[in-house]
């Protein structure tokens, strides 16, 4: 099995590989199309058709190598409670229910092929029958599946075989000789394979009786359900957070749940069909491009170095300030979100470059950690923004202007925290070193000639968009192809290097689009119970100001935000909560801005915070976690001064939006 596994792992990374090419070619062949507009008023026949089935099949292709990967979005706050061997089998339990999701989606997808098969559908300027990329969608599907369910299995032997605790921290090492002589507790050779294929099968003979179960407990208690859709509802959001809380793929739970859910309100038919059309759809759905679009960008431009030539820049610029280390360090984050749309990569990244540097000057480990932690969390709100793509699909908001509309909060965020650190040193001067000698006016000019990449990259995407000459999408596609050249020019992909931006983009993609074929199904379940419109009515009958109701939902918001990813909190939250944002009065653009803003906050806000404990894991053993969440509270501080500015006046937010040309 482990050398079935390792024969999959090789053939989905090729697929991927193929799958990022495509990507990439598309991109380049946008950029043509923008080109033949501007200079000729022409575009390439039929090239969104093009488009939008050669994404739809690249997208499918990152999917087996994310399998294999083993990369999904689980939310891991309990797992410490469960204890090693707990959390492997419960791991075992979400492979196996992953692995019936992928089976059910390469299912119900291959149907709709047949239907586009019998109709004899085609693309309406090309005439290019639909069916067979249809078909090649779910094969990668079924591919997908094979793979995990090699994947289930060897996650199976690693619980029977308790290899979990290799990864206990502080484990030593095994050596050759401990890899030869087995522990006398643990069984041997055949004995233990037997034990792992009889507890593999059995789980998956379980699992397959379960929806036989659930199959025929369906058509018996589907009446019933009828006539209590609200109670159906909760029972199942529950269950969710239950499931979800046990490592159970978030994406899978939603997608297996919202199906369950859909066949009791409307019937098995309808609730598996909508999982095929909805994976279809969203696959060829040009805006969604952009996600895999601007990964491809962001991984490009960071193997290129322009991640680090704007932090360079930004220290050239401020390090003559006291702080002006830390200061650089904002400057960097605010540049490197710009470029990969990820708080916790851009704390990461500039965490590793950042604290290093300034523990070696003399800063305080408080202001050196709180400074990087804060400023990661420009990530998401720097545009382009991943979860802002995801809200703006959530909620059929235009990108682009969602793009447009981050722009002021994120300035207003990078001048906050600048604020701040210039405001923490003042008042304990030990915090950070004596300024720096100012750098003269020429070296200044040939840093920022240095760096001119990524200024350029910026202005071309965000400028592109703001001034309407061209979509998201193409903006998406203009900033892949640039960020490729970049990398290229600078000889930044050889050895290993674009395995490692193709491996980025595919995980990357792969877990985003699951997610979002379980979100859909599940938000589907919800739309039928009626429960947003319940939530709606019981939040009108209130007696509660609309700004009341905000501050409450921007409470729970900042604690959700501390203790899990952005990207679980929309999924989850957005197809219930926009109604009722609606039915206050309040515009969806403004909301998603003031959502990324509040979760992005709870990223540092204790007793939890995400980016906490990751620039505590960077920083070292040395530095307490309680001196970071001490060096991060004045920006957090800063961050609710810049929560109120934002929803107190919302022009904030929406003003720019509404002076772009073209509508984004």
């Amino acid at each position: 099995m482990k050398a079935a596994e390792g024969w999959a792992i090789m053939l989905s990374r090729r697929v991927a590989f193929v799958g990022v090419a495509a990507m990439l070619v598309i991109a380049i062949l946008t950029v043509v199309d923008i080109l033949l507009r501007w200079l000729f008023n022409a575009s390439v026949p039929g090239f969104n058709e093009v488009l939008e089935t050669g994404i739809a099949v690249a997208v499918a292709s990152t999917f087996p190598a994310g399998a294999a990967n083993r990369v999904n979005l689980t939310i891991d706050l309990l797992a410490p409670r469960f204890g090693e061997r707990t959390s492997a089998w419960l791991k075992a339990v979400g492979a196996l229910a992953l692995l019936f999701f992928y089976i059910f989606l390469a299912w119900q997808v291959g149907k709709d092929a047949v239907g586009l098969a019998e109709r004899g559908a085609v693309t309406v300027f090309l005439e290019m029958p639909l069916a067979p990329f249809i078909w090649a969608i779910s094969g990668l599907m079924a591919a997908s599946g094979l793979v995990q369910f090699l994947v289930y299995f060897d996650i199976v032997g690693d619980a029977v075989a308790g290899n979990y605790q290799e990864d206990k921290p502080g484990h030593a090492p095994a050596t050759d000789a401990d890899q030869a002589a087995p522990m006398p507790s643990q069984p041997t050779g055949d004995t233990q394979q037997g034990r792992i294929l009889l507890a593999g099968i059995g789980m998956l003979i379980a699992g397959i009786l379960v929806i036989l179960a659930v199959e025929r407990g369906i058509a018996g208690f589907s009446e019933i359900a009828q006539t209590i859709p609200g109670a159906i509802a909760l029972i199942m959001f529950a269950l969710m957070w239950i499931l979800a809380l046990t490592l159970i793929p978030l994406g899978a739970t939603m997608g297996l749940l919202g199906i369950l859910g859909a066949a009791l309100l409307a019937g098995q038919e309808p609730a598996l069909a909508v999982l095929g059309s909805a994976a279809v759809e969203f696959l060829t759905n040009r805006q969604l491009a952009v996600l895999p679009l601007f990964l491809i960008m962001g991984s490009f431009a960071a193997a290129a170095g322009l991640s680090t030539d704007i932090y360079d820049l930004a220290q050239t610029a401020l390090g003559h300030r006291r702080g002006g280390l830390a200061l650089a360090t904002i400057g960097g984050c605010a540049g490197f979100g710009a470029l990969t749309g990820s708080s916790l990569a851009t704390a990461a990244t500039i965490g590793n470059v950042a604290l290093p540097e300034m523990r070696k000057r003399g800063y305080s480990p408080g202001l050196a950690t709180g400074c990087v932690a804060a400023g990661g969390t420009l990530g998401q709100l720097v545009p382009p923004s991943m979860v802002i793509v995801l809200y703006a699909i959530l909620t059929e908001e235009s990108i682009g202007q969602l793009f447009i509309a981050a722009i002021i909060p994120a300035a207003i965020a990078v001048l906050f925290y600048m604020i701040t650190i210039s405001i923490y040193v003042r008042f304990s001067p030990n915090a950070a070193p004596p300024p720096e000698a100012r750098k003269s006016m020429r070296e200044m000019l040939t840093m920022a000639a240095r760096s001119w990449g990524v200024l350029f990259l910026f202005a071309l995407v965000i400028g592109g968009i703001y001034g309407g000459v061209f979509t998201a999408t193409e903006a998406a596609a203009v900033g892949a192809g640039a960020a490729f050249l970049f990398a290229l020019f600078r000889g930044r992909l050889t050895g290993g290097a674009l395995w490692r931006v193709i491996g980025e983009t595919t995980a990357t993609t792969a877990m985003i689009y699951i997610l979002i074929f379980g979100a859909v199904t599940f938000s589907f379940f919800m739309g039928i119970t009626g429960l947003p419109e319940v939530m709606t009515g019981f939040i009108r009958g209130l007696d509660m100001s609309p700004i009341a109701v905000i501050g409450v939902l921007l409470v729970i918001y900042l604690f959700l935000g501390a203790i899990m990813d952005p990207f679980p909190i929309m999924v989850i939250t957005v197809p219930i909560i926009a109604p009722v944002i609606m039915d206050l009065g309040y515009d969806l653009l403004w909301w998603g801005i003031i959502m990324v803003v509040v979760v992005e906050t709870g990223l540092i806000t204790p007793p939890f915070g995400i980016n906490v404990f990751i620039l505590k894991g960077i920083s070292g053993g040395d530095v307490p976690t309680a001196t970071v969440f001490k060096g991060v509270m004045p920006f957090v501080g800063a961050d609710l001064v810049k929560l109120a500015l934002l929803v107190i006046f919302p022009p904030l937010v929406t003003w720019l939006p509404s002076t772009m040309m073209g509508g984004g």
